[in-house]
């Protein structure tokens, strides 16, 4: 089994960071690993969120990115999702959100110091509709861009992996409506199994409002599993609880890698 690299302090400025609406890599709501995509190589990944809501409205995400490597030490990453929410009013589907995310590792890990030090671009085009049923229960859909900056640090301790995100939402305003700023932060860990190719993540994650009318913030607990299939495919699957009251009750996730 390829060894899992774990990403240890992440410092986050990104466009999207409210969970059940975040994007970070398989299979987490929030955290991103510091390792960039090896140039020439390429990943997609699959997957879908179901966030049930106390309002007893169910939001499904379906996600796709797409990974390149275009250069030594620079990734770019596209990802764009389809929204279904589903609740007393019925069932209503959309396009969400589109996010462009290039990422440049600056510091790469090595045998004797295993820590990666990256920096990554988040823009958050805003091609979801705010007055829609998807939109009245994802925070990050407000019709206006974001525009953040990531920072990602990695280390390995093997057989476990500890990813540590901290950052800053610079979020847009739509007309007549004041919102703020977003921190952001995360802890994840993964470990690496007995079995070759079965490996154990857990996140906690939370960030601000960016509604001035809501003073609680979100706050998450994931638990989850990946399978590595062969060096090409990755499963995976997660649970995530809501730990505050803005916070969806809980978060199923279950998605696939490949890379090519």
């Amino acid at each position: 089994m390829r060894t899992w690299t774990l990403a240890v302090v992440s410092v986050a400025f990104v466009g999207v960071t409210t969970s059940g609406s975040a994007w970070a890599a398989r299979p987490f709501l929030s955290t991103e690993r510091g390792p960039t995509l090896e140039h020439g190589t390429s990943r997609v990944e699959v997957g879908l969120d179901a966030s049930r809501f106390s309002s007893e409205t169910t939001r499904y995400t379906l996600k796709t990115e797409l990974t390149s490597g275009l250069l030594t030490k620079l990734d770019f990453k596209v990802e764009a999702p389809y929204l279904f929410t589903s609740g007393p009013g019925g069932t209503q589907g959309e396009v969400g959100d589109v996010v462009f995310r290039p990422k440049l590792l600056l510091l790469e890990g090595r045998e004797a110091n295993p820590l990666f030090l990256a920096t990554e671009l988040v823009l958050k085009f805003p091609s979801c509709d705010e007055t829609s049923a998807a939109g009245a229960v994802t925070p990050s859909c407000t019709g206006e861009a974001d525009l953040g900056v990531l920072a990602i640090a990695s280390k390995e301790f093997r057989p476990v992996t500890v990813h540590l995100n901290l950052g800053y939402t610079f979020v847009g305003s739509p007309p007549g409506r004041s919102l703020d700023d977003v921190v952001n932060y995360s802890l994840a860990f993964e470990y690496d199994t007995v079995l070759p190719a079965i490996a154990v993540v857990t996140e906690l994650s939370g960030s601000t409002s960016r509604d001035q009318s809501v003073s609680d913030a979100l706050l998450d607990l994931l638990i989850g599993v990946t399978y590595e299939v062969n060096r090409r495919v990755v499963l995976d699957t997660s649970l995530a609880v809501g730990l505050s009251s803005a916070s969806p009750d809980y978060t199923a996730v279950l998605g696939m890698s490949y890379t090519f």
